[in-house]
């Protein structure tokens, strides 16, 4: 932030400023589990709850048992054309900080800089940084990318700065994320805005302070645009992400011509502090898969004793490291005249396949639906079966663990007993 004084004496030194009484459509800047438009995703899970950061505090810990989200399958490992506005202070302006995992220290950030109003009636540049990945983000189900600043927030109250996002597959062309503000008041330089006032800027969730949420972007947004429909961007290999920091004063615009508010003017790590970028929507086979978690064998080990092979945990998208309390596959009832049942896969899995399969003596089993490659389930060999898809995280706004509802018409007349299952196989052989 702007500030290292304790969060309780910025409190009683700068009066905020609430822009709205109402809160309006969109997320809460912390945890909002009602929310599914922009809902923030936690930079932390684990026993301590989601979004509390394992923080190191000289060597005590602040949620100590808690761990970067596993959700995250990469995060940005290097930048070009870091170029803050002028004045912005030495001590927080290494890009390196903005490269790996997040962090949660509201400390650990690289800063954009601030414009004054006099830079911006003259049209000084605002700050801006481009960061890139080793593999393609693609555009899948629910957020793609997550943007964490240091914000730190009160009810919908934030205190944080905004920023736009853009993204290019070729780090030449760049298209630029729709961006709602309906925030109308000017802000001070230690105010806050209500953040279910704004959709898609960076900076709206918090990430400091023992809290670390990031702000989701979906690539699908930007499906229609002209330079995406023209080919010049290709939204299934986006290697770069640039953010760029909006002067609060309002006199930078959202979308629709409004003006947006932030703190403003900020000094010392003015303008927009990014702590990380983290990528979820990447595709990746088994063995990047299991390398990635310090994994070795076939797949059949049980790595973390929860009774599901390691192969199981990498289609259904869970942790493989970790005891899960749930099982990916539930049992089979009859719905209204139907048996259904349902199961978790990650359609990042790029080289696995999932068959749900029928049988009437459990020797015998016809496929009746089969997704390839991470795809959508589909009816196969002339079969029907009612198939429903749906996010299977509690973060509404993360989509790529699908939770998927199968059901098959039961055979009423003959009463015969039928089984339900799920074969999942890799390419190059089934287990």
């Amino acid at each position: 932030m702007r500030t290292i004084l304790p969060i309780a004496l910025i409190a009683l030194v700068f009066p905020h400023v609430a822009p709205l009484a109402r809160a309006g459509i969109y997320s809460k800047p912390v945890r909002d589990s009602a929310n599914a438009n922009d809902a923030p995703v936690p930079g932390f899970i684990g026993p301590h709850g989601d979004g509390k950061a394992r923080i190191d505090q000289g060597g005590a810990f602040q949620n100590p048992a808690n761990y970067v989200n596993p959700l995250f399958f990469a995060w940005a490992i290097s930048y070009e054309n870091y170029l803050p506005a002028p004045g912005n202070a030495a001590l927080w302006a290494d890009p390196d900080n903005a490269l790996g995992r997040v962090t949660g220290d509201p400390f650990d950030v690289v800063s954009l800089g601030d414009l004054s109003a006099a830079q911006i009636s003259n049209g000084v540049p605002v700050g801006r940084i481009t960061l890139t990945f080793a593999q393609a983000i693609s555009d899948l189900s629910g957020a793609d990318f997550v943007v964490f600043e240091n914000g730190f927030a009160t009810g919908n109250l934030i205190f944080g700065e905004l920023a736009y996002v853009e993204v290019s597959s070729d780090g030449v062309n760049f298209v630029h994320f729709p961006s709602i503000s309906l925030n109308s008041n000017p802000i001070t330089a230690f105010g806050n805005f209500d953040a279910t006032n704004v959709f898609n800027l960076a900076g709206k969730h918090g990430n400091s302070y023992g809290e670390s949420w990031g702000t989701p972007f979906d690539l699908s947004h930007l499906k229609n645009v002209p330079a995406v429909t023209g080919g010049l961007v290709n939204l299934q290999q986006i290697r770069y992400v640039r953010i760029v920091d909006v002067p609060g004063s309002g006199a930078f615009l959202d979308a629709a011509g409004r003006s947006i508010y932030d703190p403003w003017q900020t000094i010392g790590s003015g303008g927009f502090d990014l702590d990380a970028v983290g990528v979820i929507s990447r595709r990746v086979g088994f063995l990047e898969w299991q390398t990635a978690r310090g994994l070795t064998g076939n797949g059949s080990d049980d790595t973390d004793l929860d009774g599901l092979v390691d192969l199981l945990e990498y289609v259904a998208g869970r942790d493989p490291i970790r005891p899960d309390s749930t099982t990916p596959v539930s049992t089979a009832a009859l719905v209204n005249g139907r048996l259904e049942f349902s199961f978790e896969r990650d359609e990042r899995a790029v080289d696995a396949t999932a068959e749900v399969q029928v049988s009437e003596d459990l020797l015998l089993w016809t496929t009746i639906a089969r997704s390839l490659a991470g795809g959508q389930l589909t009816g196969v060999n002339g079969f029907s079966p009612v198939i429903t898809e749906t996010g299977a995280r509690t973060t509404f706004s993360v989509g790529v663990i699908r939770r998927v509802t199968v059901a098959d018409v039961l055979d009423t007349a003959s009463a015969k007993t039928r089984f339900f299952r799920v074969k999942w196989s890799l390419t190059g052989g089934a287990f």
